[in-house]
């Protein structure tokens, strides 16, 4: 079984405050039993208290399984259209040496909001000026923007599938080979390249990429479509091992690892054991619920 699906909202009761590895995180457990960990750091302004009743938003789901959590935000909403004041405004390039700039205000707790934006005309901005934008995402208790009716930006739709053209392969200043797509406006996009090498992506190929999600760097993150696995299909899969981490004995929560068609591992989380007592399945039938990095995310199905 799976514990959530990905932009799921799930209600969780704060049931203490906990250290892990020198960070503290609170414990959240759901109406089922099933807990989490949710760093505390992020969220001080939330004013969060141990038996509080909040709800979680199913923020990502990782290629190795792991759940993220963005907890229900006091004031804001993502796609709320809101009007923030200008506090500074940054010029700087992002790793394709393009200009870009990010735009800092402070949001109604007191928290920084930033815009990030390649559009020139916002180096003419000014502190103290008034600007409406669209809330497109709230990551650990910060609010992205972006500009409304922003015509430099091709508006991309998460979960809808475009076509890019791979313009070429670079080395990047975090020694990671990517290749460098590109859409119909022109705009450049990123794939880093070994997250994909059953992929047969080249330079001068017309690629079908998904819109996973709006970055915090301003950007929005892709998924090719995957060789040989479909999202919402059952597959079997070789059965490696089930382990259980140092979180997993917290949330109880089983990390089980398998190997693909490529024979990749790839792992996922289950609250169930799938072992009983000597007996070792040597396949497991799983349904495929998303594909992250080149890599399908799992479910027991």
């Amino acid at each position: 079984m799976s514990l959530y699906k990905e932009g799921a909202h799930v209600p969780f009761t704060i049931k203490k405050l906990i250290e892990l590895e020198s960070e503290e995180y609170y414990v959240l457990e759901d109406t089922s039993g099933q807990k989490q960990l949710l760093e505390a750091n992020c969220y001080k302004h939330y004013n969060f208290k141990i038996g509080n009743e909040i709800i979680c938003r199913i923020d990502h789901i990782n290629c190795s399984g792991k759940v993220f959590l963005e907890p229900q935000h006091p004031v804001y909403k993502e796609n709320d259209i809101c009007e923030f004041t200008i506090d500074k405004i940054e010029k700087t390039e992002n790793r394709l040496k393009e200009t870009v700039f990010h735009i800092f205000s402070e949001d109604k707790t007191g928290n920084t909001a930033v815009c990030i934006t390649e559009n020139p005309d916002e180096e003419n901005r000014k502190k103290g000026e008034n600007v409406l934008y669209k809330i497109e995402r709230i990551k650990k208790g910060k609010i992205y923007l972006s500009i409304v009716n922003d015509t430099t930006s091709e508006i991309m739709k998460p979960g809808v599938f475009y076509k890019f053209k791979i313009e070429a392969i670079k080395t990047l200043a975090d020694n990671f080979d990517y290749y460098i797509l590109s859409d119909k406006k022109s705009k450049k996009h990123l794939l880093r390249s070994d997250f994909y090498p059953h992929h047969n992506l080249k330079v001068g190929k017309t690629v079908k990429c998904r819109v996973i999600k709006y970055a915090s760097t301003g950007y929005r993150v892709l998924e090719p479509e995957h060789p040989y696995y479909k999202i919402g299909r059952k597959y079997d899969f070789e059965f490696v091992r089930q382990t259980k981490d140092f979180k997993g004995k917290i949330t109880g929560n089983y990390t089980i690892i398998v190997k693909d068609i490529f024979g990749d591992d790839l792992q996922f989380e289950t609250p169930d054991s799938i072992i009983s007592g000597e007996k070792i399945p040597k396949k497991l039938h799983c349904r495929v619920n998303d594909v992250k990095k080149g890599k399908p995310i799992l479910e027991i199905g």
